[in-house]
């Protein structure tokens, strides 16, 4: 993934062009699908902030109908509650929680469970 860079801005990639990367992403999410037993759970994780990167990787597996989102559920992450969107996927944007995790830098997940 792209990556925040926030403790390590040494590790970031650095290409305007991220298509290769989608594509080994795209890869790496399908293999594990197709090999994830039935009632298998996955977890889809990047710490991108780019949609491309996350949202839209998960969207393309769920629509090739191997796998559906199993919504991680408010309280179940604390302090995680308001970075749950209403497809159950977890979107944290740097500086937007409380307290403590207000430093905790962009990261995206989505828990998804075989047919």
């Amino acid at each position: 993934a792209t990556g925040t860079g926030s403790r390590r801005p040494d590790v970031l990639r650095r290409e305007s062009d991220i298509s290769e990367l989608l594509d080994i992403q795209e890869l790496l999410a399908n293999h594990c699908a197709e090999i994830l037993p039935a009632g298998g759970i996955m977890v889809y994780a990047t710490c991108s902030l780019l949609k491309e990167e996350s949202e839209d990787q998960v969207k393309k597996l769920v629509e090739k109908g191997l796998v559906e989102t199993l919504p991680i559920q408010p309280g179940e992450v604390p302090g995680f509650q308001d970075a749950i969107d209403e497809n159950g996927w977890m979107r944290v944007i740097p500086g937007v929680l409380d307290g403590n995790l207000r430093s905790a830098d962009g990261f995206f997940a989505a828990r998804l469970i075989k047919k």
